[in-house]
């Protein structure tokens, strides 16, 4: 679940006036979820950016009842409560909010507020709260998506996509859980960005695929065409740019290790349908056929989930699959209803 943020870091970064401490606590929360960022963009344009006046007072007590009021008037069912800290300022609790949807009211009122500090006008912006899209991909399928700007997606199964309803007017930010093949239209106002285990990838016009499961080690990206800026998700801008035929990874500590002459179709060309095994350990295929074919894999020994696989295949049953691996290894399997066993022949 996504921390929340203290307004007064967004007013501060609004007005031109935020410290480093500031801006890598907003990076850090615009990371956790797009629609921070759609909101912030939302903020920016909608009264944002005054010159800072220390003759203007808020007065906290006086702006949280009308923004209660105002609330309740729309029907919300629990009100907010404010424990004032200090003659200027005030600091918010939420009392029972664990809906998804009231904790993004609250959201939503918190960033209000902030432009009601900055300006003597007490009139009111309304800030759309953007739906989540939810794409998911089964274990046994393969989906496709087309997103609002043309942009294409294939989720490879056991697979997640997320993305807010206005995706594209602002901003044009995705989440990830698992595997996607991404045919980005470009856009150099809008970049488009993809968010996966703590890392972004961004779009400089290009075909890529983000591989980021939940077992793996490392955030994969590998790009087929154009290029990527590749960044940790507390980064601000910038990275390492793959470019065409580039293999990138992002270690936990944020290290961009690059590999260069990549094999492009050991990587993509499950959007088309193979099953590509070249350079895993029979435990790592263990899991991709588990994918695949939604079953259970099982190992019979350590020693055996350590051996090399080198093996592709494309429309093969699943039967098919075990018998050639099996037979390359010198092993066997055995299947009891979903699970698979591997084990050494005899």
């Amino acid at each position: 679940m996504s921390d929340s943020i203290d307004w007064r870091i967004i007013d501060r970064h609004i007005a031109g006036e935020s410290t480093a401490a500031d801006d890598e606590r907003l990076q850090r929360w615009l990371a956790q979820d797009a629609r921070h960022a759609a909101l912030l963009t939302a903020l920016r344009s909608g009264g944002g950016g005054q010159a800072s006046d220390e003759r203007q007072r808020w007065n906290a007590d006086a702006a949280w009842a009308k923004m209660t009021n105002r609330i309740a008037e729309g029907g919300a069912a629990r009100p907010l409560v404010l424990h004032p800290s200090g003659p200027e300022g005030g600091r918010v609790r939420r009392r029972g909010l664990r809906a998804v949807g009231a904790t993004l009211a609250t959201l939503a009122a918190a960033l209000l507020i902030g432009v009601l500090w900055r300006s003597q006008d007490s009139a009111y912006i309304q800030l759309p709260i953007p739906v989540m899209h939810d794409v998911r991909s089964a274990s046994g399928q393969q989906t496709r998506v087309t997103l609002h700007d043309g942009t294409r997606v294939v989720l490879n199964a056991g697979s997640r996509l997320r993305y807010a309803s206005d995706f594209g007017r602002a901003t044009r930010d995705v989440e990830l859980d698992g595997e996607g093949y991404f045919d980005v239209v470009h856009d150099l106002a809008h970049p488009f960005r993809v968010h996966a285990r703590g890392g972004i990838a961004e779009d400089i016009g290009t075909r890529f695929v983000v591989r980021a499961y939940p077992e793996l080690p490392q955030l994969v990206v590998i790009v087929a065409e154009g290029s990527v800026a590749l960044r940790q998700a507390s980064a601000k801008s910038g990275g390492t740019v793959l470019g065409a035929g580039q293999l990138g990874r992002i270690a936990a500590d944020g290290e961009v290790t690059v590999v260069n002459d990549a094999d492009i179709s050991r990587w993509t060309s499950w959007a088309q349908g193979a099953l590509v095994l070249d350079g895993m350990s029979l435990g790592e295929a263990a899991t991709e056929i588990g994918r695949r074919f939604d079953v259970n894999v099982v190992v019979a020994t350590p020693d055996l989930a350590q051996r090399h696989v080198r093996a592709r295949f494309h429309d093969e049953p699943l039967p098919a699959v075990h018998d050639a691996i099996t037979l390359a290894l010198g092993a066997r399997w055995t299947r009891d209803g979903q699970t698979i066993h591997i084990s050494r022949a005899e």
